[in-house]
């Protein structure tokens, strides 16, 4: 699992290995506070795997940090 903060969000990033597969797969919860209130965006149910759970991990950080940068 890893946590970071990108544009005053907070990105926590976790995997999960398949076991039938032997693959990695990622999710994350983007949270951030706006007129006083906390506010999350989930990024779950990807169809991507990955040989690694560093792998997974890199890709689903990048699919926040663009979420992030879209809806600023």
């Amino acid at each position: 699992m890893a946590n970071l903060y990108y544009n005053d969000r907070l990105i926590i990033a976790f995997t999960s290995l398949n076991q039938s597969d032997k693959k990695w797969t990622a999710g994350a919860e983007i949270t951030w506070k706006s007129d006083g209130s906390r506010r999350s965006h989930t990024i779950g149910g990807l169809a991507d795997r990955f040989k690694s759970s560093d792998d997974a991990e890199r890709f689903v950080i990048n699919l926040a940090k663009a979420w992030i940068d879209a809806n600023p």
